[in-house]
């Protein structure tokens, strides 16, 4: 039986209410990209590592592995960052780089679907894409990788467009262009490949017109791929490095299996509705609406069996081609199916929803008692504290998701809105109730602000037995100078990383100061004077 909300399909597309339901659909995607983005300094994790690079990049610092292999994030980076230099700080400027790619990703994707599967699917494949889990922290933080995550949407997008004609190609090689610029030279060529290999064997794509579009994209392609490495020979870069070579010639023994496993969960919901999309289609596997997501997806698994240092955030490009399986399989979901990803979505999100409440209310109201005292020990501070300001947010997302279950009308989107809509209602009640907590314990700026008001500002700080990352954040947070092996710094900063260790204090030094990020039990920071 088919899912019964399909009936409902053109009263949804075709009513004048559509234009109000496109604006609902447009402010839950907002809701989605906005918490998160803004509000709090870079996190331990990728969040860090990124804004390390892109601080060197920044302040003139030797910075290759960015400004070679993946420039394109980080100009954009800079240049909203320095956009909103007035209003946000350099972090938060950064990371709206991460939201304006996700963005054009979302927008891309849609269109996508829409030339492979037609107009209803369009919405379908962005909220598809929003309610894969694997995207929900690393589109909000500090990451090259959603650069290439929109590239490869437009790469998609020109070559599922191909018998359309020239701007189909113009799409394919400029997707490729950015593409390189993103650090994925071997993902760009891998794409190339599998529109010359669809425009050879499927029907609808050997036309005069997709063969002028496919060789508008290549040549685009190649064009600036030979101007792009004529530039880099010319600075004396490396010609492996600036093809990111080391990526896929790592030292330590290939897991081939990684990435497979990672989509269990990094790729939920959207797997479920491909597997079912390529059972319906199971008979029509030399059709493009089958063929190029199948074809990108078996493609990309295949090229990063060869990663050698894979990762999560490496992993968003797999999202694509399942989404827009997903987006079609989506309007032909059964009955059983389709309620049981509806309900599956309310339970959990409402279940969610609860426990953070209970949370929130051991934080701010110490009740219960016992996980209060468990939230300090993990290094959440001001447990006990009232904070009027976070329950007015966490109260207003909740009740905008009540008032969203309790207004949504039948629909093939319902399953998947409803799904995404959580997701979106979850991660904006953890923001609102928990962002400035999880800031204080996931970020240095409170070591920085001890550094800040126990070091004068005219002095530098020694600090060569400091990682990098951890010397640029504390650089940034407390606006002091942290130097390598400068004999006339007055101010020593050492790092033990094993619990209990004992830092090697050379002599003449006197300790002041020695603490470690909230709930953190290993690395630990000393800080010295010289008598």
């Amino acid at each position: 039986m088919a899912n019964p909300d399909r009936a409902s399909d053109s009263k949804l597309f075709n009513n004048t209410r559509f234009p109000l339901a496109r604006l609902g659909l447009l402010l839950l995607c907002t809701a989605w990209l906005l918490p998160g983005l803004i509000g709090h300094a870079p996190w331990k994790g990728g969040d860090s590592e990124h804004f390390v690079q892109l601080w060197l990049l920044k302040n003139g610092a030797a910075a290759p592995s960015a400004a070679v292999t993946s420039p394109l994030y980080y100009w954009v980076a800079s240049a909203t960052a320095w956009l909103t230099s007035s209003v946000l700080r350099l972090a938060d400027g950064a990371r709206l780089a991460s939201g304006l790619f996700i963005a054009l990703a979302l927008f891309f994707v849609a269109r996508t679907a829409r030339a492979l599967y037609g107009a209803e699917t369009a919405w379908a494949a962005a909220l598809t894409l929003l309610g894969c889990m694997g995207l929900l922290v690393r589109g909000h933080e500090i990451n090259a990788a959603t650069a290439q995550l929109a590239a490869a949407a437009v790469m998609l997008y020109g070559i599922a467009t191909l018998p359309q004609g020239p701007r189909s190609g113009w799409a394919l090689g400029g997707g490729a262009i950015l593409m390189l610029f993103a650090g994925g030279v071997a993902e760009a060529v891998l794409f190339l490949l599998l529109a010359i290999v669809l425009s050879a064997l499927l029907d609808t794509f050997r036309t005069p017109s997709a063969r002028r579009a496919l060789t508008l994209g290549v040549g685009l392609a190649l064009a600036a791929g030979a101007a792009w490495l004529a530039y880099l020979a010319s600075q004396a870069i490396p010609l492996r490095q600036a093809l990111n070579l080391p990526r896929w010639q790592g030292e330590a023994g290939l897991r081939p299996a990684f990435y497979l496993g990672l989509l269990g969960w990094y790729a939920w919901p959207a797997w479920p509705l491909a597997a079912w999309a390529l059972y319906r289609g199971r008979h029509q596997w030399r059709t493009p609406e089958i063929a190029l997501p199948m074809g990108a997806l078996l493609g990309l698994l295949a090229l990063y069996v060869f990663d050698a240092d894979p990762g999560e955030e490496k992993g968003l490009l797999l999202l694509l081609p399942l989404v827009l399986l997903g987006a079609s399989g989506l309007f032909t979901l059964r009955r059983g199916a389709a309620y049981a990803l509806l309900w599956f979505g309310i339970m959990l999100f409402g279940f969610l929803g609860l426990v953070l409440w209970v949370y929130w209310s051991a934080h701010d109201l110490g009740s219960p008692s016992r996980l209060a005292v468990r939230l300090t020990r993990l290094g959440l501070t001001d447990v006990g504290v009232f904070r009027p300001w976070a329950l007015t947010l966490g109260v207003f997302a909740t009740l905008a998701w009540m008032v969203f279950l309790a207004r949504i009308r039948r629909s093939p989107l319902r399953p998947i809105l409803v799904w995404t809509a959580g997701m979106t209602f979850s991660w904006g009640l953890l923001m609102a109730l928990f962002q400035a907590p999880l800031d204080h314990r996931l970020s240095y700026a409170g070591i920085g602000s001890v550094l800040a008001a126990r070091v004068p500002a005219a002095d530098c700080i020694q600090a060569d037995q400091v990682r990098r990352q951890q010397r640029v954040l504390l650089a940034y947070h407390s606006g002091r100078q942290l130097a390598l092996e400068n004999a006339a710094c007055g101010w020593l900063l050492l790092e033990t990383r094993r619990r209990g260790a004992q830092p090697a204090v050379p002599p003449g030094w006197v300790e002041q100061w020695n603490g470690a990020r909230p709930g953190d039990r290993s690395d630990r920071l000393y800080l010295y004077a010289r008598p």
